[in-house]
């Protein structure tokens, strides 16, 4: 008994020392991979008091740096889509004003995996009493978020030098693979997609689409085209509202995704973007 007691007397101390320290350095923490960084930024989300404007998107304008962009927060995630996007927004009770929605994959199907474990069961609900308790918070991202302070270190910057041989491999591999969309499929998809939108409009969310830049190479790919003619028809430009394309010349790591320097001049692109649109 005595050896029990003792556990629980340092796991309430350990826990204490753990929670003081989350209310001491709320911004604290790094994500150590790319699913972690998907439900660190999704409770960001869910949890935060207010949120003017969200973006959805996959993991091209996931790669949006968010501290350059503060008045919006990020549910564009890595290996997920549009949807999983709008599924995280819907479960906010005060929703945000404006939804940026990237169209390039628009029509990519969802992780429901992710979705559920942010909004099924009690855990969510626990987490997002005890703020401690996230991912975020992680000890292990706790270690991580201080290595990178202490060897002055920035975790988005990712690799220096993109490799010329593995880009120009992976935009062949995109033109040998773009068939274009199977019509019944994007049918479908686009019927889903506008099935959780509606209810978000009907509450007074407004929705504004935008593209992210590619290699010059795949911007017309098939899929590409058809993707923006369905947006564009379901999605009128009368009706909604567009942000410009930024015509500049960008660089990536494999055509479609932006290296550093690209994600830090598209950030301030959309950024005056949304200073013109107040």
């Amino acid at each position: 008994m005595q050896v029990i007691r003792k556990s629980i007397i340092c796991f309430a101390i350990l826990m204490a020392v753990h929670w003081l320290l989350v209310l001491l350095c709320p911004g604290a923490g790094m994500p150590t991979h790319q699913w972690q960084d998907n439900l660190v930024k999704a409770q960001a989300f869910l949890y935060a008091e207010h949120c003017d404007t969200a973006m959805v998107g996959t993991s091209l304008s996931g790669r949006i740096l968010r501290d350059s962009i503060p008045s919006v927060r990020s549910v564009s995630f890595g290996g997920c889509a549009v949807e999983d996007g709008l599924r995280i927004v819907s479960h906010r009770e005060q929703l945000p004003r404006y939804v940026l929605v990237e169209t390039n994959l628009f029509l990519n199907e969802g992780n429901d995996e992710m979705v559920s474990n942010l909004s099924e069961g009690v855990v969510p609900w626990i987490k997002s009493v005890v703020p401690s308790l996230r991912e975020q918070y992680e000890p292990i991202c706790l270690l991580a978020s201080v290595l990178m302070k202490s060897g002055n270190i920035n975790a988005q910057a990712g690799a220096a030098v993109v490799d010329t041989v593995l880009l120009n491999d992976r935009i062949a591999q995109h033109l040998r693979d773009d068939k274009g969309l199977d019509p019944q499929k994007a049918e479908q998809r686009l019927r889903t997609l506008q099935g959780m939108m509606a209810p978000l409009e009907a509450r007074g969310v407004k929705f504004v689409f935008f593209e992210m830049p590619v290699n010059p190479r795949l911007q017309h790919l098939k899929s590409y085209g058809q993707t923006r003619d369905i947006v564009r028809r379901a999605f009128p430009p009368g009706r909604y509202q567009y942000l410009p394309a930024d015509t500049a010349q960008y660089l990536t790591t494999d055509g479609e995704h932006l290296d550093y320097e690209g994600q830090q001049r598209f950030s301030a692109f959309i950024k005056r973007q949304l200073e013109k649109m107040d």
